[in-house]
């Protein structure tokens, strides 16, 4: 597991949008940290900082998914073990403007996804074949320190007709696949396949009904 990072809030006692706009506008981020066990507190965090650390798309990239949160004024000296549950983000500029926080046991298993890293250039790729990144993580069941950060997996071996599949992910022996073993991540297709599917899906979508105004 990558080293955890220490990311640092402050209780606020004060909610509704009016609250929220006014921390946004001093670069702070509403959020709320809760959990199996734990009261739910509401907090603010830097929004310059958490911004910087998650960039609109990467959140699945991230190294670090198990974080210290050091709450000030908080009556627990130690910082709470905590995972991102969810980011929400403005639907057009993608800033933060809220972050639900999720405290953790470490001595209790928990579900959590794993992203899927894709390494290398498939042989079918530089030969004409076509892509595919159909699974991008896993769901996953481990104790929160045992949570792989992601998951490497080499492509670049792949020719055009190859698939891999969630059976074929090297996991810790720890940690539990939640998701179906059969499932594809990734396939390389001939570019014929792909016209062929892409042609068969246009009938079916244009044989749709319309949806009924209202």
């Amino acid at each position: 597991m990558s080293a955890i990072i220490t990311i640092h809030a402050t209780k606020r006692d004060q909610c509704g949008k009016g609250h929220a706009r006014t921390l946004r506008r001093a670069d702070k981020i509403p959020a709320v940290v809760y959990g199996h066990g734990y009261a739910p507190v509401s907090i603010t965090v830097d929004g310059t900082l958490l911004n910087k650390m998650f960039k609109p798309g990467s959140e699945n990239d991230t190294e670090y998914q198990l974080f210290d949160l050091s709450i000030e004024g908080d009556a627990a000296k130690a910082a709470r073990k905590v995972m991102i549950r969810e980011i929400q983000r403005h639907p057009l500029q993608e800033y933060i403007e809220h972050i639900d926080f999720f405290a953790v046991k470490m001595d209790e298993a928990v579900h959590a996804p794993v992203h899927i890293r894709l390494h290398g250039k498939p042989e079918g790729v530089k030969l004409g074949g076509i892509l595919r990144h159909i699974l991008r993580e896993i769901e996953v069941k481990s104790l929160p320190a045992d949570i792989p950060s992601h998951i490497d997996l080499e492509i670049g071996h792949m020719q055009i007709g190859d698939s891999i599949h969630v059976s074929d992910l090297q996991l810790p022996e720890n940690v539990e696949l939640l998701t179906d073993p059969a499932a594809a991540v990734v396939n390389i297709m001939a570019p014929a396949a792909v016209k062929e599917e892409a042609e068969a899906e246009a009938p079916a979508a244009a044989a749709e009904p319309a949806p009924a105004a209202t």
